[in-house]
């Protein structure tokens, strides 16, 4: 089943100066149950316009979102059940402890009385706020507060969760727990959205990705299929022992050697059928994926 299902979707909004801005434009993603897929574009690709519709906060000009085959317009409490999420901005709780703040959030998504408590105990835990406990939420410190809404939007352990630039402006040290707490709740089974300006995190976390910039998707799929695509098509390998007899097209590059590459699988079994024991090390050269994004968007991240 698909957790995420946008076909077709437009979203135009009216503007004083410039008329009709198109601020997504017909974008059609899906997203496979149990995945963790990137959502990377520019500053101004539309990302955000998009996470208000998935979100149910804005409704598509045109086209459908759903979420676990469950209309977002149609059906947009229902929806949201199966929905977390964390927004970039912090929103600051300004009268309430930590406690009393997961507390009324974990009513909101209906989990029983009976076991509020124990899962706000489990889930400040987790996330070492279990001695903030009873502080009012707004004298928190700020990688406290991101803390905090990542608590609130795991709190009635939902099967679609929105990160929305989970890590920005956190240090190295909860950016590692962050990381770890996204990789657990997905092989619990929590489908997760995941956007973000460190390209190297998406590199860390992510199995598929959608890059879109000025509000149209750009290029969509599994990221090491993308990488691959877009690498120099070469593989490099080194020899034990360097008086072998050489395969047509090989290049002696230093203390190493390069093969052109014209089909990955293919080539990598020819080079170990010949080479054989002699092989020291066999790679090729896979494009990053701030490579790819320079590529296809032209902008600096």
């Amino acid at each position: 089943m698909q957790s995420l299902t946008i076909t077709g979707v437009t979203k135009t909004f009216e503007t004083p100066k410039k008329g009709i801005f198109t601020a997504v434009d017909n974008v059609s993603i899906t997203i496979e149950e149990g995945k963790i897929h990137g959502l990377l574009g520019p500053n101004g690709a539309g990302k955000s316009t998009l996470i208000s519709m998935i979100s149910g906060i804005l409704k598509p000009t045109s086209g459908t979102i759903s979420i676990l085959g469950v209309d977002v317009v149609a059906e947009t409490e229902a929806a949201k059940k199966l929905l977390g999420i964390v927004p970039q901005e912090i929103v600051a709780e300004v009268a309430f402890t930590v406690e009393e703040v997961l507390y009324y959030f974990s009513g909101m998504y209906g989990v029983s009385e009976a076991d509020r408590r124990v899962r706000i105990r489990e889930v400040l835990r987790e996330l070492d706020l279990e001695d903030k406990m009873h502080e009012r939420a707004r004298f928190l410190s700020g990688g406290m507060k991101r803390r905090l809404m990542i608590a609130k939007a795991i709190l009635h352990r939902p099967k679609f969760l929105i990160l929305d630039e989970p890590t920005a402006g956190v240090d190295v040290s909860l950016r590692q727990k962050i990381w770890a707490m996204v990789r657990r709740l997905n092989a619990e089974g929590t489908t997760i959205l995941f956007t973000t300006h460190y390209l190297e995190e998406a590199e860390n976390l992510c199995e598929s990705i959608t890059l879109i910039d000025h509000g149209k998707v750009i290029k969509d799929g599994n990221l090491k299929d993308i990488q691959q695509e877009f690498s120099k098509n070469i593989i490099h390998f080194e020899l034990f022992d360097r008086s072998a007899t050489h395969l047509a097209g090989v290049q002696e590059t230093g203390n190493a050697y390069e093969y052109p590459m014209t089909a990955l699988g293919e080539d990598m079994a020819k080079l170990t059928a010949h080479y054989g024991d002699n092989l020291k090390s066999i790679r090729s050269e896979a494009a990053s994926l701030e490579d790819v994004f320079l590529k296809l968007t032209n902008s600096g991240v």
